[in-house]
């Protein structure tokens, strides 16, 4: 399955990404051109008209991104619920990482994302070194955003730099510069020219003028609501399609740009989880814009994936708190089983030095209630499926349960949300 904004690119390139939607204009169609749909060659690359600040929409719209926009503050406040709140961010990582790669086309079974982790282990065969690129990225831009660098900046003058495995320093001031801009056509759609449903902004100086556009509209002040905003950003760096790797970077943005407007106070979503299996709607969606310029139905479309992500991972909360209280009152509690049980809801796989560094007991403590653990079925050795090389004769384990609970791709229903905030008289989605 590949998500609704594949982007791909042409010239001899095959190489699948994705982004969001566009506005209007046109570019030359010709170059490259033959494979595609006939509507698409005869309307060209499309390069969107400059976002606006002064764009008006429906008070349906705005009710709905405000919606979004109360769910986000309660997954905010939700994952303070988390013993480690670094738990609840490292789960969204290892969705997201998932997610975007099956999209790709490059399968990681989910466990291997999550072994990553493990110091001086060696998964055979290696896992792609694309999954490990991609979450240094997002590493990378969420502390660069969260101590106040620009979120365009980072985007394309480093996390795009750092996914086509190029050098990040000492590269100038001129932001434009350090882009490693694609060099020919692209498209969304799917990996073959075939799937492609709009052509993005012609490659050259076309291109870096609708990307300088964008960066200015992204550092501006804003009076629009914060869900709105990050909308129209999706959307235009989609159209643009300026880089290659944009099904990574489109999906970024939207985390990058909650966190800089205070929305957010780390990487707790996994957007691609869910914008993914929406393929036929976010194509339409994307349509629209194109043809008529209107924002309103694709807000909301986007306002409502915001809100069924933020319930997601209210849910998946609660199942980890279930998990821990069980596994807790399996045994005797002590203050260095809890830490450690605590430190393993958010890295399932691990060896019994990381679980001693995760949760900051000795390593001879850690190795006797691993120990207890594993005898009583909690965790498991986790060398079942795959051959793993060690050094110091390190054995990796994992927790079934929550590998089970974290590795979930389909939504998650939502079932309950107790005591976050104090609930509305009545639930603000409906």
């Amino acid at each position: 399955m590949h998500t609704c904004a594949t982007l791909c690119l042409c010239a001899s390139l095959t190489t699948v990404q994705h982004n969001g939607p566009g506005s209007s204009g046109r570019g030359d169609s010709s170059e490259g051109a033959g494979e595609f749909p006939a509507h698409v060659v005869r309307e060209g690359p499309r390069r969107p008209a400059p976002l606006r600040e002064a764009a008006q929409f429906r008070q349906a719209t705005y009710r709905a991104a405000s919606r979004a926009e109360y769910w986000l503050g309660r997954v905010d406040e939700m994952a303070e619920r988390m013993p480690r709140r670094r738990n609840l961010v490292r789960a969204a990582q290892l969705r997201e990482a998932s997610a975007v790669f099956d999209d790709s086309g490059v399968f990681v079974a989910f466990p291997e994302i999550v072994a990553m982790d493990l110091l001086d282990i060696s998964v055979e065969p290696a896992v792609d070194p694309r999954v490990s690129r991609l979450c240094h990225v997002h590493d990378d831009a969420v502390e660069r955003v969260a101590r106040g660098e620009p979120v365009g900046h980072v985007l394309l003058g480093r996390s795009a730099r750092i996914l086509a495995d190029l050098d990040v320093d000492d590269l100038g001031h001129d932001i434009l510069e350090r882009i490693p801009w694609r060099p020919g056509l692209a498209w969304l759609g799917g990996p073959r020219p075939e799937d492609a449903f709009v052509l993005c902004a012609p490659h050259g100086p076309e291109l870096r003028a609708v990307v300088a556009e964008l960066l200015t509209w992204l550092e501006a002040d804003s009076d629009l609501p914060v869900v709105v905003r990050q909308a129209m950003a999706h959307y235009q760096f989609a159209v643009a399609g300026p880089v290659a790797h944009g099904e990574h970077l489109s999906s970024l943005l939207i985390v990058l740009g909650f966190i800089q407007a205070g929305a957010l106070r780390d990487e707790i979503l996994a957007p691609a989880l869910w914008f993914s299996p929406q393929n036929e709607q976010y194509r339409r969606q994307f349509r629209q814009v194109l043809d008529t310029g209107d924002f309103d139905a694709w807000v909301t479309f986007f306002a409502g994936g915001i809100i069924e992500l933020c319930k997601s991972q209210i849910e998946l909360v609660h199942m980890l708190e279930e998990i821990r209280d069980k596994q807790l009152n399996t045994f005797t509690r002590s203050d260095g089983l809890a830490r450690l049980v605590n430190a393993l809801s958010g890295s399932p796989v691990f060896s019994t030095e990381l679980a001693a560094k995760l949760s900051g007991v000795s390593l001879r403590q850690a190795h006797a209630i691993v120990q207890r653990l594993d005898k009583a079925g909690v965790v498991r050795k986790w060398d079942r499926n795959r051959q793993i090389r060690r050094r110091g004769q390190q054995v990796i384990r994992e927790v079934p349960e929550v590998v089970k609970a974290i590795g979930m791709f389909d939504h998650l229903p939502y079932r309950r949300d107790k005591s976050v905030l104090d609930p509305p008289q009545s639930d603000p989605l409906r």
